[in-house]
């Protein structure tokens, strides 16, 4: 059996003053159990390796070109030695000291789970989109929605998760592009009761301007191909006339949230972006 209770996984680029607020927030954790945290880094700038070696995390390092959102997390998952292991994204920082016990218990308790969803809410000490970057208010069109019903209320991802080691041994990532969330649920999912949820929870936001919601959108979109889910011309259509999302842009201008030409835009180019991404070429 291995000597490392649980593991946490981190893929890291110019990660930065997040990235460090992030490993601060997980040495800190209060728990009797017996963790790593284990970084592959991918060429980032000298700033943040300093801040990486200021931290006891074993680094790996790759190049830039190398990075692949799945084939990343398996290699952190290999370099590994904990049951258990943990992802979190580099800016997504633990909200108090009980995170990894938290996430750790419903496997503890059931062995037939194998993956625990923990939750995932917007920093307030960063400048945050007006729409969120996660959530129902960012997430509104239909595919999403489509992929939570199918998947018993559940949209796996590796912002903030754990899975059970042999799980991942069984199924790992594998190669994507994007959404190796999406893909190992589709692939492990069968009722339901595979990936329990927690109420343990990282604070993660984005700020996007114009070009990084396009990217962002577009992104989501072919991630969705990824994994099999289609998002239709007409389904885009009917998305861009939800009346909420204006009646709430409508308040953020007049209160003057609303601060910037994307976040204008949000309502109606999310469903064609993801649409365009949705069919690559």
């Amino acid at each position: 059996m291995s000597a490392i209770d649980a593991s946490v996984v981190i893929p890291t680029y110019n990660g930065g003053e997040l990235l460090d607020a992030t490993l601060k927030a997980i040495f800190s954790q209060r728990t009797d159990k017996r963790f790593e945290v284990v970084v592959i880094d991918s060429g980032s700038d000298a700033a943040t390796l300093e801040i990486l070696r200021g931290h006891p995390v074993r680094l790996t390092e790759i190049r830039n070109s190398e990075f692949d959102h799945g084939l990343t997390r398996d290699l952190g998952a290999r370099h590994a030695a904990g049951r258990f292991l943990l992802f979190v994204n580099q800016d997504a920082q633990p909200a108090d000291e009980k995170w990894l016990d938290a996430m750790l218990q419903p496997m503890l308790d059931d062995q037939a789970v194998l993956a625990v969803q923990g939750g995932i809410r917007e920093r307030d000490d960063t400048p945050r989109f007006f729409w969120d970057s996660c959530g129902p208010r960012f997430y509104f069109t239909s595919e999403s929605r489509r992929w939570i019903r199918r998947h018993h209320g559940i949209g796996f991802s590796t912002v903030n998760c754990a899975i059970r080691r042999s799980a991942w041994e069984r199924t790992p990532f594998g190669r994507m592009a994007t959404f190796e969330d999406k893909g190992w649920q589709r692939r492990i999912h069968i009722d339901g009761s595979e990936i329990a949820t927690v109420a343990a929870f990282v604070r993660h936001t984005h700020d996007y301007d114009y070009g990084q919601l396009k990217k962002r959108c577009l992104e989501e979109g072919l991630g969705w191909h990824l994994v099999g889910e289609r998002y239709s011309w007409w389904s885009s259509v009917r998305d861009m006339f939800v009346f909420g999302n204006y009646a709430r842009l409508f308040v953020g201008l007049v209160t003057g949230r609303v601060r910037k030409w994307a976040e204008v835009v949000f309502p109606v180019m999310r469903p064609r972006w993801v649409y365009r991404g949705n069919r690559p070429r």
